[in-house]
């Protein structure tokens, strides 16, 4: 096969659908080895690193604030379990403080990952309430630079006031340029649509988004975008994996259950890494059990069977229903 032919072939590949089953999956998400924990690993898009199949999320810990005696181990003990990729962000209240602690000794062996929210409806005002927001995560993180930056809840604006002159997305990239973040990344929950205009610009390394069998049918990252992403080879990261909180963002300050059902919480971490294009799933735990459970499941990952994952759908049309929009307005 020529070259021009290869190229043709994988572009279409990697537009296409995320139901296209599992063969497109496999394809997509082919392992990477796995770590000296014994956890998987895969590529994460064109990025080119290999990274835990779960990631450490920071959220709930951050948002609980229960004192870093307290949060420091939770995160720890997903570092020592050989978890690689970790997710925090400004707005998580105490989360970068807690890693921060751990910095010193890990930083060399993780892919750290934060975000900056823009705030304010003009673009410069929105890069300026970044740029503080950046400043002061280094500060908290005790480190020179992060591996990806995420422009937090991307959907949030208009696209053409992310990528406006001076906004979002170029204070972004002069932080890839000045070495302080070697990725670039945008990550959210609600208004899909919004996503496109983003990713189609080929600026975009890393896309996080809301992947689950019941959120499926609500906002339909999976159908719309996760399409537009494979094409540009952007790494995928799953997240809300089992749709956040039981009492939905209001509730992370306290330690709760998650939304997904019990029973189904490891049929959902299964069905979100099997998407075709993901490279891992960021889980975030409140206690080092819950890291360990996820760790777990984790290493024994298998795939879905194709009637394993419409089953899951179907019970996923009953959930969705009863959760609702509650990040907010689909489109």
């Amino acid at each position: 096969m020529d070259r021009r032919r290869f190229l043709a072939g994988l572009s279409t590949l990697l537009g296409a659908s995320a139901v296209a089953g599992p063969a497109l999956a496999a394809s997509l998400n082919e392992t990477a080895g796995t770590s000296a924990a014994g956890l998987p690993l895969r590529t994460l898009g064109r990025t080119g690193e290999r990274i835990t199949l779960l990631g450490l999320g920071t959220a709930p810990v951050g948002h609980s604030m229960p004192g870093a005696k307290a949060g420091v181990p939770v995160y720890q003990a997903a570092l020592e379990a050989g978890i690689n990729y970790v997710d925090t962000a400004r707005g998580y209240d105490d989360a970068e403080a807690y890693l921060g602690e751990l910095m010193p000794r890990w930083r060399d062996r993780i892919f750290l990952v934060t975000k900056a929210l823009p705030r304010g409806d003009d673009p410069r005002e929105a890069a300026r309430a970044m740029q503080q927001s950046f400043e002061q995560s280094l500060r908290l993180l005790k480190t020179d630079h992060v591996d990806l930056l995420h422009i937090h809840n991307a959907g949030q604006n208009a696209p053409d006031l992310t990528l406006a002159s001076g906004g979002p997305l170029d204070f972004v990239r002069k932080m890839k340029d000045k070495g302080l973040t070697r990725f670039i990344g945008i990550t959210g929950h609600s208004r899909v649509p919004h996503f496109v205009k983003i990713i189609e610009t080929g600026e975009v390394d890393v896309l996080m988004v809301v992947l689950n069998f019941a959120d499926y049918h609500t906002y339909r990252f999976e159908e719309s975008i996760l399409p537009v992403a494979r094409r540009h080879q952007c790494g995928i990261i799953a997240m809300k994996v089992f749709g956040g909180h039981s009492r939905n963002f209001a509730g992370y300050r306290q330690a709760g259950p998650a939304k997904m059902p019990a029973e189904l919480l490891e049929q959902s971490l299964r069905y979100s890494m099997g998407i075709a294009g993901v490279a891992g799933a960021v889980v975030g735990p409140y206690t080092a059990d819950e890291v360990k459970q996820s760790v777990t499941w984790a290493k024994r990952y298998q795939p879905l069977s194709v009637a394993e994952g419409a089953r899951l759908r179907e019970q996923g049309r009953k959930l969705a229903a009863a959760w609702g929009l509650r990040f907010g307005p689909a489109a």
